[in-house]
């Protein structure tokens, strides 16, 4: 049987009902990929630090058949069917999916690089993956989640909401 590939997903919202966004997308995942774990689901302030609505945020782990950029290609198929639209880097959205890790591979794909190249600045990505994933080390850095979770200079105001219930 061919081994599956192990990926990391950081899912963000915050317009509508957000806990309820990160849910669907979840759920729409499942179809995809086979679903590990989920995180709790996490509310920070805007990257920005302005007028926004706070963000939630929660992480997958996932298995899936999908090459890197296949997967890329159906998390943002993924939020235009969800209704996603453009408003520009770190604004406002429905749902945002990034791909953090992929096979703790170090690479450059067309628009993707891997590992997420903020994620060790990003306390709404490394508090959820410490959640679910205890053990990951970082491919470039070889820092452990958390001791890049001690290192977070900002973590807007992050505070741990609860389960993400996404089975339907």
């Amino acid at each position: 049987m061919h081994k599956k590939n192990l990926a990391v997903l950081g899912l963000g919202s915050n317009l509508g009902r957000k806990a309820f966004n990160l849910a669907c997308a979840v759920n729409e995942i499942s179809r995809f990929c086979e679903v590990l774990r989920v995180s709790s689901i996490y509310k920070t302030a805007s990257l920005l630090r302005d007028g926004q609505d706070g963000y939630f945020n929660l992480c997958m782990l996932v298995r899936t058949d999908f090459p890197p950029e296949k997967l890329l290609s159906a998390v943002k198929n993924l939020e235009k069917m969800m209704g996603r639209e453009n408003t520009g880097r770190w604004y406002t959205r429905l749902i945002d999916i990034d791909i953090i890790d992929y096979n703790s591979l170090a690479d450059e794909f067309d628009g993707l690089s891997l590992p997420h190249k903020e994620m060790q600045n990003r306390s709404f990505v490394l508090y959820p993956l410490a959640e679910i994933y205890p053990d990951y080390i970082h491919p470039v850095s070889c820092l452990n989640v958390n001791d890049m979770v001690k290192n977070i200079k900002d973590d807007l105001g992050i505070s741990k909401l609860g389960v993400c219930i996404w089975r339907s």
